[in-house]
């Protein structure tokens, strides 16, 4: 009796919080919202702590095979692994922002020199032969002395100037969320075994064992495949970019260190990186060669080639062990949600997805006694 009076007393309560968020839904998302501004500090430095504990790791374990560092290695691992993405960083702005800035100057001048002249030639030989009038023509013409006046650049500066100033503290805010994300990026990754033990004390002590040691097991495996998909993609960047930029350079084709960085980072998005890669660094030779631009995607065809049948199934294999349909799915869906971030990350996520659904379906089967052949 009492216990049944104790499940109504539950439901009760449970479908009056169910009412009471369906009529507050918006005081609950703001506060909800306003919960995770406040956070957003840890939460970038637990998600930054997180891609850099696969390599601190790797690192972990090369230091401790030098018997005097063995004490200090996890203050060397973590100095290491931040000193090798402060490099990776420096480099994509000192190399990248240049070359964005030269490519951009040297468009200007082709929109508003060779661009007007060739129009004006191909205008003349359209009126020649009576086929555009000579209205059209003059408005083409009035159009491109347009492009060329100075003070219409100036109307376009200004505005994002005065943007700039009046989003001083947006700037401000932001690098003060990414300063104490470092810090705790630097806490995360110096006591993560210690947070370890205290989750699972507190899961032991608010849930179930059998639930404890299923959450466990999910997390071993998120763990486990973000650890293979991470390190494996590191490497295959590392030797992907090398190798646009060492061919690149010999072939005599411009922006060639560039073109190497876009495909080493752009090679964590499967299957749609490379491509944009290839025809980002093609639009860029373009400027200054567009036949170089055309042997660049020839290039870049062929390096790719090479990648994905000799290096990738040696250095990646596979690592996440996602059928390519759903590695796709990831990468679209990612991208629509979050973008670039969510195109590299969605992938390791629908693998751990895959893996999980996958042994839960066999086991499944296994209680079951069905075997089915493939």
């Amino acid at each position: 009796m009492f216990h049944q009076f104790k499940e109504k007393i539950f439901l009760i309560s449970f479908a009056a919080a169910v009412l009471l968020a369906v009529l507050h839904f918006s005081d609950i998302f703001g506060l909800f919202e306003t919960v995770l501004a406040s956070m957003n500090s840890l939460l970038v430095g637990a998600i930054i702590a997180f891609i850099l504990n696969v390599p601190m790791k790797k690192l972990e374990g090369l230091i401790a095979k030098v018997s005097f560092l063995e004490k200090s290695k996890r203050s060397l691992a973590i100095v290491g692994v931040l000193i090798g993405f402060l490099l990776i960083v420096t480099g994509l702005v000192l190399i990248v922002l240049p070359t964005l800035v030269t490519t951009v100057s040297q468009l200007v001048t082709v929109s508003t020199t060779a661009i007007p002249k060739s129009v004006n030639s191909l205008i003349a030989f359209l009126e020649s032969y009576n086929l555009l009038s000579g209205t059209i023509g003059e408005q083409i013409n009035d159009f491109l002395s347009q492009l060329k006046n100075l003070s219409a650049v100036s109307q376009f500066v200004t505005p994002v100037l005065s943007g700039l100033v009046n989003n001083v503290s947006g700037i401000f805010s932001n690098t003060m969320t990414l300063v104490m994300a470092f810090f705790f990026t630097l806490a995360i990754l110096g006591s993560k075994e210690h947070l370890q033990s205290m989750t699972t004390k507190f899961l032991y002590a608010i849930m179930p064992e059998k639930w404890v040691k299923i959450i466990s097991y999910i997390g071993e495996v998120i763990i486990d495949t973000y650890d293979k998909f991470l390190m494996s993609q590191i490497v295959e960047a590392v030797i992907i970019g090398t190798l646009v930029f060492v061919s690149y350079s010999l072939s005599g084709i411009p922006y060639a260190s560039m073109a190497g960085i876009l495909a080493g980072v752009l090679s964590f998005v499967p299957y749609i990186g490379p491509f944009s890669a290839c025809l980002i660094s093609a639009l860029f030779v373009a400027v200054q060669n567009p036949l170089l631009a055309l042997w660049s995607i020839v290039l870049f065809q062929i390096l790719q080639l090479i990648e994905g049948n000799v290096i990738y199934p040696r250095v990646v294999g596979q690592s996440v062990g996602l059928p390519t349909l759903f590695t796709l799915a990831a990468a679209l869906i990612g991208g629509n949600l979050f973008g670039l971030l969510g195109m590299v990350f969605f992938t390791p996520i629908f693998a751990v997805i895959y893996r999980l659904v996958k042994e839960w379906v066999y086991y499944r089967l296994e209680k079951k006694k069905i075997q089915i052949i493939n």
